[in-house]
């Protein structure tokens, strides 16, 4: 008797989306999501409308999104299935930041206890009572991360959840998304980050194209070059080139202030 095996996690298969200056910001983007994951790459890669396309702000013009196996346009919505700090999943209304919590978290089973508690300790108890525009840039992205959080939903996904915080901010938040369940799913341009969770799975994106997966440790093993070598682990591919890494031939990314530099690398001109 034959079963089929279902895959778990968030799966993309030749994905394209969003629309800028005449071509697709993602170009056929294929990437399997079963544990923690960073995507991590410069402002302009695509990182933001990858998300916002899973969760369905931004329509795909091509290929699949599948959650569990299960297409994403039967089950988007689903309570308690994917979350997101993105803007764009929460009303703005009239009503006060605890108005709004205490309506979304009851629709979704979330718990709003968690997000009083963990919004009012980051941006002080006055928080709840003001409305989201009228929240400061880092406050709003503490109340949409505290929010997704809260959901406990099974995939959380964080678009560049510390932009805008401050370093002790920075430090509650990481402990806090660390430990919250469900598998997280953040995009980034914060290389801090790849020492901080060495143990997530991690994908370069540039131009539309996710590549991985790597450890952040092996991420800093590579070396960089622009011609071809015969150990290539990854392959960039630029509209100005390709770039090539490998573990043994080019530049240490580690003498380039080790990951710190790797935007550098990645954005060469040719």
């Amino acid at each position: 008797m034959n079963f089929a095996v279902l895959f778990v996690g968030i799966k993309l298969v030749d994905l394209y989306a969003g629309y800028r200056r005449g071509q697709f910001v993602l170009r056929g983007v294929n990437l399997e999501i079963t544990d923690n994951t960073i995507i991590l790459g410069p402002n302009g890669s695509g990182k933001t409308t990858l998300l916002r396309t899973i969760v369905g702000i931004t329509v795909s013009k091509r290929g699949r999104i599948l959650i569990d196996g299960v297409d994403v346009d039967s089950i988007r919505g689903r309570p308690g299935l994917v979350a997101a700090n993105l803007p764009e999943v929460v009303i703005s209304t009239r009503l006060s930041v605890k108005h709004i919590a205490s309506y979304y978290l009851d629709v979704l089973g979330g718990d709003y206890e968690y997000f009083k508690d963990l919004a009012s300790r980051l941006g002080g108890v006055e928080v709840l009572e003001k409305r989201l525009h009228e929240l400061s840039a880092g406050l709003k992205k503490i109340v949409l991360n505290t929010l997704a959080i809260a959901t406990r939903a099974k995939y959380i996904l964080l678009d560049e959840p510390f932009e805008n915080l401050d370093p002790a901010r920075r430090v509650v938040m990481l402990k806090e998304i660390v430990s919250a369940s469900g598998v997280k799913v953040m995009d980034t341009h914060a290389t801090w980050l790849l020492r901080a969770l060495p143990e997530w799975n991690t994908y370069l994106m540039a131009e539309g194209l996710v590549y991985g997966p790597l450890r952040p440790r092996e991420l800093e093993e590579l070396r960089v070059s622009r011609e071809p070598v015969e150990d290539i682990v990854l392959t960039i591919k630029l509209k100005t080139g390709n770039i090539y890494l490998s573990k043994t031939t080019g530049t240490p990314l580690s003498s380039l202030e080790s990951l710190d530099k790797l935007y550098e690398v990645l954005t060469w001109q040719y």
